[in-house]
């Protein structure tokens, strides 16, 4: 268990996530209730499920920070000498406590509907969102920490307001009463969103000046990275935005189609938040590029060197010519908690091997799924069949000093965070495979079974995104470059298809019935050129 709680990037980067997105979900429904459903003379229904939510976004952050500040609390106990009454008197902790009891407050404010709770219910928000932003990137600087912590407050204030809220008017839309209330929730929803989105952009640009510092630490360092991961993910979001906004404008003319046009986009659209929620609680576990030594930074010659096309490796070193793996306890008890393998150029060779036949069979599946657009070629739609070998070729693979091909037995295996990692992608690839294929074929006419597909995409590109790559910075940061592409992909192959399935056949579902293999063909031609070594 000890093992488990060391890995920042697989326990504390998913927590971080799960607590940042129920404090998006909490904010953003206060917010939604008090700007949008209560001006807008909400039913009675759609307020009652606001503060429904609202209670059990308040309890769900409870328990996350709980999580949280028991797992970092036992990490830092574990690694020094310091006891649980000393752990109690750090800022974090303190920072974590006053979070939790402002989640508790908010849960009974939202129990109770008068004034008083109201007014209690904004200044809980305003506490939440202050002790939330005192353990942030912002609150460690000894520079600039005033005007830092503003921006960041103005920015969990945009996220909540845009991207936080936004389940809440799809779920009130369905549960309006006449298209009149939902065009007003809507309306409403979507000044205040855009308002949101304007803040959550002035404030990251300003924080990203200060945080990268230069153009240059945009590709030469993790942070910068996955910065420009979130900015894509915002972009994104932002055009489906605008093609709702046009959508709320014209709910007068034509309301019920284009009522269910808009609560099919905003589903994307939360999609790709909660990614973007995920992309941030990631970044809060890298030092901000401003602050990566210039040894640790990547240089020009070194991304050609690593990134320049070259031809795949089809033939990998014997199992024999690997390196001996590190034994669990070994690497415990000298404090490595990177994977545990030894590495040389033969494990880096099996590495690629794996990476580019993986490749290359995600090639062929977005291929085929292309061609199974056309007529003539329908054969085309059993493409799924080529990710059941590739499960099995991950579980194979992907892990040699672990069974079946090496001497850590199956479930010991299971101990280090990476394999789990590993072995979870592979289940999610089978499940997928077998779905997808009953769906292509016919065999499987249920409508939830055909939303299989995009929910494992963007089920494994979240997990991609808080993958662990390397114990070396230079050399994780040459893995993000090439996975972090692989999963904003998955993410976007998963809400076009989902788009291409909710919508009625437009204009819009052909093109999104051409990005998502597209999607899946771009994956393939990236991990055909992984490499681990110049």
């Amino acid at each position: 268990m000890i093992w488990f709680l060391k890995d920042i990037d697989l326990l504390t980067v998913l927590l971080r996530a799960a607590t940042l997105a129920f404090e998006a979900l909490l904010l953003g429904g206060v917010a939604y209730l008090l700007v949008v459903a209560l001006p807008a003379m909400a039913s009675q229904a759609v307020e009652d499920f606001c503060r429904r939510g609202i209670r059990m976004a308040a309890i769900a952050l409870a328990v996350g920070e709980v999580a949280l500040v028991t797992a970092s609390a036992t990490l830092l106990m574990s690694g020094s000498d310091l006891t649980l009454k000393d752990v109690t008197t750090t800022s974090f902790f303190r920072a974590y406590s006053v979070s939790i009891l402002c989640a508790i407050g908010l849960w009974i404010c939202a129990r109770l509907k008068n004034r008083t709770a109201t007014i209690a219910m904004l200044l809980l928000s305003l506490l939440l969102l202050v002790a939330m932003v005192s353990i942030s990137h912002a609150a460690a600087r000894i520079d600039h920490r005033v005007p830092l912590a503003i921006l960041t407050a103005a920015h969990h204030l945009g996220t909540a307001a845009w991207l936080g809220a936004m389940p809440y008017l799809w779920i009130s839309l369905g549960r309006a009463e006449n298209v009149d209330e939902a065009r007003r929730m809507s309306q409403r929803y979507s000044r205040m969103a855009l308002l949101g989105a304007a803040t959550l952009v002035s404030a990251g640009v300003a924080m990203a000046v200060f945080y990268i510092g230069t153009w240059n630490a945009v590709y030469t360092t993790t942070y910068g990275v996955m910065v420009v991961a979130k900015i894509y993910l915002v972009v994104a979001i932002a055009a489906l935005g605008a093609g709702n906004w046009s959508v709320v404008r014209r709910l007068a003319s034509d309301p019920k189609p284009l009522l269910s046009r808009l609560r099919r986009v905003a589903e994307a659209e939360i999609c790709l938040g909660f990614a973007a929620v995920l992309t941030a609680a990631s970044l809060t576990a890298q030092a901000p590029a401003i602050d990566v030594t210039a040894q640790d930074r990547l240089s020009t010659q070194e991304i050609y060197a690593r990134m320049h096309p070259v031809p795949p490796r089809m033939t990998s070193p014997p199992l024999a010519a690997l390196a001996p793996p590190i034994s669990l306890e070994a690497a415990v008890k000298a404090n490595e908690f990177a994977p545990v393998i030894n590495s040389d150029a033969n494990d880096n060779a099996w590495s690629e091997y794996n990476h580019h036949w993986a490749g290359l069979i995600v090639l062929v599946a977005g291929l085929l799924a292309l061609l199974s657009r056309l007529p003539s070629m329908r054969w085309a739609r059993f493409w799924p069949v080529t990710f059941a070998g590739l499960a099995v070729f991950i579980l194979l693979r992907a892990d040699p000093e672990n069974w079946p091909l090496g001497p850590r037995p199956f479930w010991q295996s299971f101990t280090a965070p990476e394999i789990v990692q590993h072995r979870f992608g592979a289940l999610l690839i089978v499940v997928f495979a077998v779905f997808e294929c009953a769906v292509q074929a016919g065999k499987l006419k249920a409508r939830w079974a055909s939303y299989i597909f995009p929910a494992m995409c963007a089920l494994g590109a979240a997990t991609l995104l808080t993958h662990e790559h390397a114990a070396k910075v230079k050399e994780a940061l040459l893995a993000e470059m090439s996975h972090t592409p692989i999963a904003l992909l998955g993410v976007s192959a998963g809400c076009t298809r989902w788009l291409e399935l909710r919508l009625p056949r437009s204009r819009m579902t052909t093109v999104a019935g051409y990005l998502w293999p597209l999607c899946l063909a771009l994956v393939g031609l990236i991990l055909l050129n992984y490499r681990e070594s110049a």
